[in-house]
């Protein structure tokens, strides 16, 4: 069954879907030759509702029992870690829904004024702008499970070390939320979680060296020995409807990211393209989602639904072979 949502109140409602449609697809996933892994990309609240929207599709088609792993990145962290406990697509779509823009957006502007007014005498500036105490509960009231060992599917999440060597962290063990909030940490945007002991640095949000994860679960794969083919399921936001003109110091500073970010994901790309087809099938699902900005909760069943037609378009049986690989 599929869901649609009413965009004015938020309504989840029934309507058929044809799983007969998507045959190709059941059949890839079914084939004993291959593992399947489900890989959420990063990209701000686009992102979250779009991985969102493949969470549903996987479960409507009747193939959340088939998924072996699952990895994330940033938002993708935040689906992947909540799904992979167990929580249904249409509990993490109601939960979003219901979180009011401005709370989700809680600046401290006493404390950046004071740091501002003191910088002259010393005072370091804040490691950002977003506290982010919302949306970590928000994040903790989707984890059904609280760790990685218990998850029912195996669950994988990458952050960047802020340790000025830039290493990339793969979260694999102990609890889940600050590994995900780890994931999500935008520098200079979101503040950074504190430290749990025996940590030798913090983190930084994992988009800037894997905005979707692909390199590390292909080399996990390889790895493991595993002689089945790696099907790789991947969602991915970006492209040309991100660049506009930047104004202001945080447009511009997050038009910086998605440059460095583009350029490692096309090297990426290239990898799994070509060093390693013979070993990973890549489905690499981009919607090209439009946002303005990267915190609008006012539009999450706009994008959630915009998503999800593509994503049921591009894995029918007469386009999904042309979806091999592309973006």
């Amino acid at each position: 069954m599929s869901q649609t949502i009413c965009s004015t109140s938020n309504k989840i409602t029934e309507e058929p879907q044809d799983r007969g449609d998507y045959g190709v697809l059941r059949r890839l996933v079914d084939s004993e030759e291959n593992r399947l892994v489900v890989s959420f990309g990063g990209g701000a609240v686009a992102g979250l509702c779009g991985n969102i929207a493949l969470a549903a599709l996987i479960e409507e088609l009747g193939l959340r029992e088939s998924v072996d792993e699952i990895w994330g990145t940033s938002a993708g962290a935040i689906v992947g870690g909540c799904w992979a406990t167990g929580t249904p697509a249409s509990y993490l779509l109601e939960t979003i829904t219901q979180v009011s823009p401005r709370a989700a957006i809680d600046v401290s502007y006493a404390a950046l004024l004071t740091a501002l007014l003191l910088r002259p005498f010393g005072r370091p500036l804040p490691d950002g702008l977003i506290r982010g105490r919302r949306l970590a509960e928000t994040v903790d009231k989707g984890l059904r499970i609280k760790d990685f060992e218990n998850c029912p599917t195996p669950f994988r999440c990458i952050a960047c070390s802020d340790d000025g060597l830039n290493r990339r962290k793969i979260f694999r063990r102990g609890p889940l939320l600050p590994a995900i909030l780890s994931s999500m940490t935008l520098p200079g945007i979101l503040m950074p979680r504190p430290r749990l002991e025996l940590e030798d640095c913090g983190y930084l949000d994992g988009a800037l060296l894997e905005k979707t994860p692909l390199i590390s679960p292909i080399a996990e794969h390889l790895r493991s020995g595993d002689a089945r083919k790696l099907l790789l399921l991947a969602t991915h936001f970006g492209g040309d409807e991100r660049r506009t003109p930047a104004c202001g110091f945080v447009q511009r500073f997050i038009q910086t990211i998605y440059a460095v970010e583009d350029v490692l994901w096309d090297y990426q790309l290239k990898e799994a393209r070509h060093r390693y087809r013979e070993v990973v099938s890549l489905v690499l699902l981009n919607p090209h989602i439009v946002e303005p900005s990267l915190f609008d909760l006012s539009r999450a069943v706009e994008h959630y639904q915009q998503a999800m037609s593509d994503f049921r378009n591009k894995l029918q049986d007469s386009v999904i072979a042309l979806t091999f690989g592309a973006d």
